[in-house]
C-alpha cells in the first residue's frame, strides 16, 4: 500500500492524534509533531469523508512537503527511517 493510500485510510478511520499512519516512523511522527500539523492542515482544508477523493493531490503534496523522509524503507528484515535511523522489525 502506498504512503498516500495509508494517509487517506488514516483520515477515513478518524485515528487519534497519537496514532501513526502505517508506513511512517512513530518516533519522528510524534517527536516532530507531524501528527498535529497533519490534522490542523486537514481541518483547515475542511477535508472529510465526503470530499476526500477530490483532495488526493493536496494530500499528496502535503505528504511530500512534510512527511517525505519519515516514511519507513525496507532494509533487509527491518524497516528503517531515513530521518532518525531508527529500525523497526516487520509486523
Amino acid at each position: 500500500m502506498s504512503a498516500l493510500s495509508n494517509l487517506i485510510d488514516y483520515i477515513k478511520q478518524g485515528k487519534k492524534r497519537e496514532e501513526v499512519p502505517h508506513g511512517y516512523c512513530p518516533n519522528c511522527w510524534g517527536r516532530l509533531e507531524y501528527g498535529g500539523q497533519f490534522y490542523k492542515a486537514v481541518r483547515k482544508k475542511e477535508i472529510d469523508l465526503n470530499n476526500i477523493e477530490e483532495h488526493k493531490g493536496w494530500i499528496q503534496a502535503l505528504a511530500s512537503q512534510y512527511l517525505y523522509g519519515i516514511d519507513l524503507k525496507k532494509k533487509g528484515t527491518e524497516w528503517e527511517c531515513k530521518q532518525c535511523s531508527t529500525k523497526y522489525e516487520h509486523e
